[in-house]
């Protein structure tokens, strides 16, 4: 009976052990012009001009070079196109990629204008003259690639 129960106990550890073990989450890559999204129903909007599918709240992945950086100090946001040329009405070209608010003692620092970049992040929304408008928030300083150097 004790060596039933043992047995029990070593499958039970293993099979909690391949449970403990996950792959890391893949993010989903698109373009710009897809970020946000479209409407989902009727009570949860897309952002506006929406294309394709809603994906706000979703990990994905897109890249393009830099064409603007938050000149404050410290920088909180910058954009990047694809050659989508999506504007948002702040008068930047590309989606905006922010980074305010994140967890203690992360920072990150933006890449310079002109730089290919490929950024990972949670896509997210902001309300940019009364407009919802897709915004790209990374989780750390991993999440941005930069291909042409600093």
């Amino acid at each position: 009976m004790k060596l039933i129960a043992l047995v029990m106990i070593a499958l039970a550890l293993c099979a909690l052990s391949m449970c403990a073990t996950a792959d890391p989450i893949t993010p989903l890559a698109m373009s710009v012009k897809a970020i946000g999204g479209g409407a989902l129903n009727t009570y949860t909007l897309g952002v506006t001009n929406g294309v394709g599918l809603n994906n706000i709240g979703l990990l994905i992945k897109t890249w393009g070079s830099v064409t603007y950086v938050d000149p404050s100090t410290p920088s909180l946001y910058f954009y990047i196109d694809d050659g989508s040329n999506r504007g948002d009405g702040s008068g930047n070209v590309g989606v905006r990629v922010s980074f305010d608010n994140l967890a203690s003692g992360v920072t990150i620092t933006p890449p310079a204008v002109g730089n290919v970049i490929a950024v990972t992040g949670i896509s997210s929304t902001i309300l940019i003259n009364t407009a919802v408008q897709p915004n790209l928030r990374p989780r750390s300083q991993s999440d941005i690639v930069n291909y042409t150097g600093s």
